[in-house]
């Protein structure tokens, strides 16, 4: 009875994960249009969603898509780092975001004079792609990239 159940039960996928497959796909789409070669991981497993080369410059890139403040946790910064050593590439965390959002989060810092990890530096301009927001950081030190 269980197993008719489970066959007929459509796949649900929540709307979250989806944006941040999306997420990884609109990244993706800007770094070739750079001149990257690109390769997405499995089903976004690992420390790496997207493997990113360009000449001798080898990027494993996490993306994090939020309609927020995009949130990384610290063993996905530790695991990220520990396999571009073992690989010889630059661990990188891309943040995709919607415009408004990465232009409030902006705004607010400048008025507070605030500014965290996650928001650029003030000179910083944003990658903008109209509906969405690319920010590239360097780890371990979060330095601002650019593709």
């Amino acid at each position: 009875m269980y197993s008719i159940l489970l066959q007929t039960t459509p796949k649900i996928v929540p709307l979250w994960s989806r944006f941040g497959r999306e997420g990884e796909f609109v990244v993706t789409i800007y770094l070739r249009s750079k001149g990257w070669d690109i390769q997405l991981s499995r089903g976004s497993r690992g420390p790496a969603d997207i493997i990113a080369t360009r000449m001798s410059t080898k990027w494993l890139i996490q993306v994090k898509s939020s309609t927020k403040i995009p949130r990384l946790k610290g063993y996905e910064v530790k695991r990220l780092i520990e396999l571009s050593t073992v690989v010889d590439g630059s661990a990188v965390i891309a943040t995709l975001q919607p415009t408004e959002t990465a232009r409030s989060i902006l705004t607010s810092a400048e008025e507070k004079d605030d500014i965290d990890f996650y928001i650029p530096p003030k000179k910083t301009i944003p990658i903008n792609l109209g509906n969405y927001v690319i920010f590239f950081y360097s780890l371990p030190d979060w330095r601002i990239l650019t593709p």
